[in-house]
């Protein structure tokens, strides 16, 4: 693992712990992990510090805050966008996390972004590029709705304390596990879990849920979901959006460029004589021309760029 993406991953665990110890409810057993955590390495206590101060100084000016944001509107909520990095990002992770257990709140991301909420009870969300999605830790319920885009979870256990997914296909339930949501066109999401279970519910099917296990994917539309196995090989293949990846293996040309273009905001349109041709490969999501140009090179395609920013991938004519 290369040295930025295991200190993205210091980090992001020094932001979970820090969140957990401020909000209090530790088990002797979530101490006795911590421990094992700080000793580890010498940079885990120094980030766990940083964050705790962080998070102390962004607590004192809560009250202000909120006495603020209230006279500008009655309801509680603050719209907050995720834009910065590095440490910037840190303290955004920070302030999100204490201002999520007061009260609802709605967190963003912009075209080729990627961020990481740690939440006080102990889960994280990683949102992809233009991701929107509303969070409230009630009392009874760990409340989430997802209007678009795509976000990793990763639940703490709390079984008096369901986490629920709204989408605009439907409802996913858990109590404490690892999964993947991601908006696709047309309203239809696709759910992939990659620990341990949860229970999915269209959302004109009010009666029915389905369970789904550890290496399952669904894809959820409002009336119905189709569920089918994920090889164990490429499983984490559908995290590759965290490390600004795209992973293709035999992948339509249209897929893999709704992908793309998803990330980037943009807008592509496949000529349907060539959407079906298949694409294979580890891809930067931040490389859309390089993209554009190797399915130029690989595929009997030719990619009209409009005055307007539309793309269009067209067959090459004899091909």
């Amino acid at each position: 693992m290369a040295r930025d993406e295991t200190h993205e991953r210091i980090e992001e665990e020094a932001s979970l712990w820090a969140a957990r110890l401020d909000g209090g409810g530790m088990t002797d057993a979530d101490r006795a992990t911590l421990a094992t955590w700080l000793a580890a390495n010498p940079e885990h206590r120094w980030l766990l510090s940083r964050y705790r101060q962080l998070s102390a100084q962004l607590e004192s000016e809560f009250d202000a805050l909120v006495e603020s944001a209230t006279q500008a509107r009655a309801t509680a909520r603050r719209r907050w966008r995720i834009g910065a990095t590095g440490l910037a990002a840190a303290a955004v992770v920070a302030f999100t996390a204490i201002v999520a257990t007061r009260g609802g709140e709605e967190f963003s991301t912009g075209a080729a972004e990627r961020h990481v909420a740690a939440l006080s009870d102990g889960s994280r969300i990683a949102l992809n590029a233009l991701t929107e999605l509303h969070v409230d830790l009630g009392k009874a319920e760990r409340h989430v709705r997802l209007t678009r885009g795509e976000a990793w979870f990763d639940v703490a256990p709390e079984k008096a304390r369901p986490f629920v997914v709204e989408t605009p296909a439907g409802v996913v339930r858990v109590t404490g596990t690892e999964f993947n949501i991601r908006a696709r066109p047309k309203g239809a999401v696709e759910v992939t879990v990659l620990e341990g279970r949860v229970r999915v519910q269209p959302a004109a099917a009010a009666s029915s849920e389905t369970a789904l296990e550890i290496g399952q994917q669904a894809l959820v539309t409002t009336a119905a979901l189709d569920v089918h196995r994920v090889e164990p090989g490429a499983l984490q293949n559908v995290l590759a959006w965290r490390e600004g990846q795209a992973v293709f293996e035999d992948t339509p040309l249209s897929e893999a460029l709704e992908r793309f273009a998803a990330y980037h905001g943009r807008t592509v349109e496949v000529d349907g004589r060539v959407a079906d041709r298949r694409l294979g490969g580890r891809y930067s999501l931040d490389d859309f021309e390089g993209l554009l140009e190797e399915i130029e090179r690989v595929l009997p395609v030719r990619v009209l760029r409009q005055p307007d920013g539309v793309v269009r991938v067209v067959p090459i004519e004899g091909r």
